[in-house]
């Protein structure tokens, strides 16, 4: 992949995830502002993550036919429509509908620009790529959330959608200069190829380590808004979005993932470790106030994307074939997670509070250290050491 074609995917990477994540800091004011329950509100997150689960799996039906470059253009072009529709300030219905919208295309885009990176520069250069992608991602989520934040404290929420409608629309137009796309046997999923890659542990454990790493992560970062605000009903916007500061530690991670692996000693032992810091960043939540939050939002996301880089670029590596295949369930079981955690875990915060909430994320992330004890390279293979 040419400096040309990797700066036009970042970018477009980083515009994507940033209008996937705007609106999640701004949960608790759009909440208030709409007379709506937690519930209908986090379900905006929802409404984008259940077709990232989904879609992947069925848009192998239309990469058949159309090229990952136009995939892009399209999905970008509906994107920055979108956005623009959301920035005239639209009611909770049409907002919703809308974000259902953006949910529709977004498969597309992440898993086109997923397939781009790993194929680019043929297999060795796989992890490589992959790591700048899952860089992208985060400076991308991480600016969807702090920009949205700022912008609607120095202007209004509509505003903050708007300043992302024009990026979408510059991503459109950067789209018409990429190369063409490396072909892949990028067709239909047939669900005899499902089984099959079920059936090796490698495959079935890292699918289920990615449900239930991003479980955990959608959980937490779109229900911590309301509990900041009910912890100080006076905080600003810029105040909640400033939390995820710690979030960027997740860029270096990811573009150092390959040196963690060399100094933990593997794969597994990387990952391991990764679901231990990720536990007790979750942990770390439980402190009391605001103050510690930002603290623990570092570690939380040190573990997190210490799972997430090295566990993507691993079964990318591993699958020669049928990197559209894998990246799609990767992408499926990831945002199957999200979308179940970024609605699900509310209501055990609103009935029974939030030290029920961290005490659910925390069993989940020790049954993720379980999975990642039983990561193997190949099927039949000793454990990763």
């Amino acid at each position: 992949m040419g400096p040309r074609n990797l700066a036009i995917v970042v970018y477009c990477t980083v515009v994507g995830f940033a209008v996937l994540y705007a609106t999640q800091p701004l949960l608790p004011l759009l909440a208030e502002q709409w007379g709506r329950p937690i519930g209908d509100t986090a379900l905006l997150t929802t409404a984008t993550m259940l077709p990232l689960a989904l879609g992947p799996l069925l848009y192998g039906y239309v990469l058949e036919r159309v090229s990952t470059k136009h995939m892009l253009g399209a999905g970008f072009a509906v994107l920055t429509l979108a956005q623009f529709a959301i920035s005239l300030g639209p009611g909770y219905p049409v907002f919703f509908l809308l974000r259902s919208i953006e949910g529709m295309m977004l498969p597309a885009i992440f898993t086109a620009l997923m397939t781009y990176s790993s194929a680019a520069g043929g297999q060795h250069r796989t992890r490589r790529n992959i790591t700048i992608y899952i860089a992208a991602t985060i400076a991308g989520g991480y600016s969807g959330r702090v920009l949205s934040s700022l912008l609607t404290d120095l202007f209004d929420w509509q505003s903050a959608f708007l300043f992302w409608a024009c990026a979408a629309l510059l991503a459109t137009l950067l789209t018409t200069r990429l190369d063409s796309d490396p072909r892949l046997r990028l067709g239909r999923v047939r669900l005899a190829e499902i089984r099959e890659l079920a059936r090796r542990p490698v495959y079935a454990e890292g699918l289920a380590s990615a449900f239930l790493l991003f479980f955990v992560f959608a959980a937490m970062l779109n229900f911590l808004p309301f509990h900041m605000r009910d912890n100080d009903p006076t905080i600003s916007q810029s105040e909640i979005g400033l939390v995820y500061t710690g979030y960027l530690i997740g860029v270096l991670i990811a573009l150092s993932s390959l040196h963690l692996i060399h100094l933990f000693g593997g794969e597994r032992r990387t990952l391991v470790i990764g679901s231990l810091v990720y536990l007790v960043g979750t942990a770390a939540f439980a402190l009391p106030g605001n103050g510690l939050a930002y603290l623990s939002m570092l570690v939380f996301a040190a573990g997190m994307f210490t799972l997430h880089s090295v566990l993507s670029a691993f079964l990318n590596h591993l699958e020669t074939q049928r990197k559209g295949l894998i990246n799609g369930l990767y992408v499926s079981a990831y945002y199957a997670g999200g979308a179940l955690g970024s609605y699900f875990p509310g209501f055990l915060y609103q009935k029974v509070g939030w030290s029920a909430f961290i005490l659910l994320l925390m069993s989940l992330l020790a049954v993720l250290t379980g999975l990642s004890l039983m990561l193997r390279h190949t099927p039949g293979a000793a454990p990763a050491e």
